[in-house]
């Protein structure tokens, strides 16, 4: 009885892995008003934000200044704009780095100031805190630093479709995987 528990938790679990998966990696859209980068060095276009307004046959339409109609065949990349967003990870792995050195170089210092043995135990104590200090401090920085977050679109699988909306139909570019 109790194996067949465990049985079925493993299926939910499994299934709810795969579920959230594919939720995951839904197909990105494009939606008109949508902020992309284009890259069309043929065209003289290198990481131009703009936004997206349409997909007439093989031309992308983008707006930046003015209309920009780029053939599909010269746009060598698309990226889809995704919000913005900190980097606490980076900023606590970088943290945790320069505060182990210098948590450890402090014990070494602190030390041989008062005429204790520098051994390994003396390093790596100071190097942990250090590391702990530097990493808390490090992912705080990190999270207040926000940039730009951008998903590339596979051009070779661009779409045209018409969606529903509340106040009527849209055109609406999807990416088929």
């Amino acid at each position: 009885m109790l194996v067949r528990a465990y049985r079925a938790v493993g299926l939910l679990s499994s299934w709810l892995v795969g579920l959230s998966s594919t939720v995951a990696a839904q197909t990105p859209r494009l939606e008109l008003g949508t902020r992309v980068r284009v890259y069309a060095p043929e065209l003289g276009i290198e990481r131009q934000s703009a936004t997206f307004e349409a997909l007439r046959g093989d031309t992308l339409v983008v707006v930046a200044d003015s209309a920009m109609y780029c053939p599909l065949a010269s746009v060598v990349r698309l990226d889809l704009y995704r919000g913005r967003g900190g980097h606490p990870w980076t900023g606590a792995a970088l943290g945790f780095v320069a505060g182990a050195i210098a948590g450890g170089a402090a014990a070494i210092i602190s030390c041989e100031n008062t005429l204790c043995s520098v051994g390994p135990d003396v390093v790596l104590g100071g190097a942990g805190i250090g590391g702990l200090a530097g990493g808390l401090l490090g992912a705080g920085v990190g999270a207040l630093i926000k940039t730009d977050r951008w998903e590339e679109v596979p051009l070779d699988q661009l779409r045209v479709s018409v969606a529903p909306r509340r106040d009527g139909l849209a055109l609406t570019v999807t990416v088929v995987l």
